[in-house]
């Protein structure tokens, strides 16, 4: 079998089942794939359904956007017939392995992102120059492969060969969330909604990390527009950061009712019945994977245009959710409109399901493999 390294800083909850769907579908294909990653000191590596293995890591600063350098990445992946490597600049090991790439393994792919929003928008002399160092490095590669087809087109546009850049849709296990939906009973959500008070009101659920670019503080700012004109409407936060405590004592001040603080919870069987109370998902900032998770439960995201996006934003549509500019008063209104209108919401509600079928696990995982396969013939 063909030895396949990937090379990650970690392996985020979100990551495990790709990871082991990855390994499953690489034994089909005579692909025998292992990830190299770190555990931050003081962390127990947890067993995974797929060959992993964790190396030590020394951060060249204070937070975990610094360089940092990986002990034994060389040693471990040496020999590789594929080595698929973050397309990030972060990892110095990663970019001492690139330049001695061809001493290492037969091919090298990148993955990552393929585009960087804010560079494009919002210019700097930093981002510049790093953007065009890892233009020297991924034009210098056997393939890429990207999170979404807008990250594939980027390259594409850049002269990139289109036979060496290859989208595989990132995404979340959508069949586990709905398989966790299926096992909501009908009075576990009556009973929740009894006890948050929700009885008669329509649901906004946020869903993330709280910190200053997912807008949280907005989003507060918003909803208390929203409660002048459309009193019967709750929001619900799941999610937990640096940014928490600030972010109740906004609520208070702002005399907000039916707001809740629900903390983190990551197990999608926790998470399920509050999927399954919602209408709508309401993230103004940064949005990532949540999107999915959203889809998976039929919810349409409503969002602004925000310049710090991740590449999920791609999956938004004009009939799955609604991206407003960064106005709290026009924020609010585009949720008042679309929960006055019945119609038009179940309309977004099905198109969003429907967008979460694109999105399974199974699929994007196979357009990965694939990639693989293709960029290292």
């Amino acid at each position: 079998m063909r030895k396949v390294s990937v090379i990650q800083r970690e392996i985020p909850h979100y990551r495990t089942r790709f990871f082991e769907e990855l390994y499953a579908q690489g034994r089909l294909h005579d692909l025998d794939i292992e990830v190299y990653c770190a555990v931050p000191a003081g962390h127990t590596p947890q067993a995974f359904a797929f060959p992993f293995r964790v190396l030590p890591i020394h951060y060249f600063g204070n937070t975990k956007s610094s360089s940092y350098w990986l002990y034994g990445l060389k040693k471990a992946i040496a020999g590789s017939d594929v080595v698929v490597a973050p397309q990030e600049l972060q990892c110095l090991t990663v970019l001492y392995l690139w330049a001695r790439r061809k001493e290492i393994c037969k091919t090298w792919i990148w993955w990552g992102h393929g585009y960087n929003f804010q560079a494009t928008v919002r210019p700097s002399l930093a981002t510049n120059i790093k953007e065009s160092m890892k233009g020297f490095m991924t034009r210098r590669t056997d393939g890429l492969i990207t999170y979404t087809e807008r990250g594939a087109e980027y390259w594409r546009k850049k002269g990139f060969p289109e036979d060496q850049v290859v989208p595989y849709y990132n995404t979340i296990d959508v069949e586990e969330l709905r398989k966790a939906r299926a096992e909501i009973s009908e009075t576990q959500c009556l009973e929740l909604r009894r006890k948050l008070m929700l009885e008669g009101k329509r649901v906004l659920l946020f869903s993330g990390r709280l910190y200053a670019e997912k807008k949280v503080d907005f989003l507060l700012r918003a909803f208390a527009l929203l409660k002048e004109s459309y009193p019967d409407v709750a929001l619900l936060l799941i999610g937990d950061g640096e940014e928490r405590d600030k972010l109740q004592q906004s609520a208070k001040q702002l005399e907000l009712q039916d707001v809740h603080f629900l903390g983190a919870i990551v197990n999608p069987k926790e998470t399920a019945v509050y999927f399954s109370l919602a209408d709508l998902m309401v993230i103004p900032g940064l949005v990532g994977l949540a999107i999915v998770h959203g889809f998976a439960f039929g919810l349409p995201m409503i969002t602004t245009n925000f310049i710090g996006h991740s590449p999920e934003i791609d999956y938004l549509t004009e009939s799955n959710g609604i991206m407003t500019r960064v106005d709290e008063s026009h924020y609010a209104e585009a949720i008042r409109a679309l929960l006055f209108s019945s119609c038009q919401l179940e309309m977004m509600k099905r198109s969003a399901l429907a967008q979460g079928d694109n999105l399974k696990l199974e699929h994007s995982v196979r357009r990965f493999m694939n990639g693989i396969a293709k960029l290292s013939k």
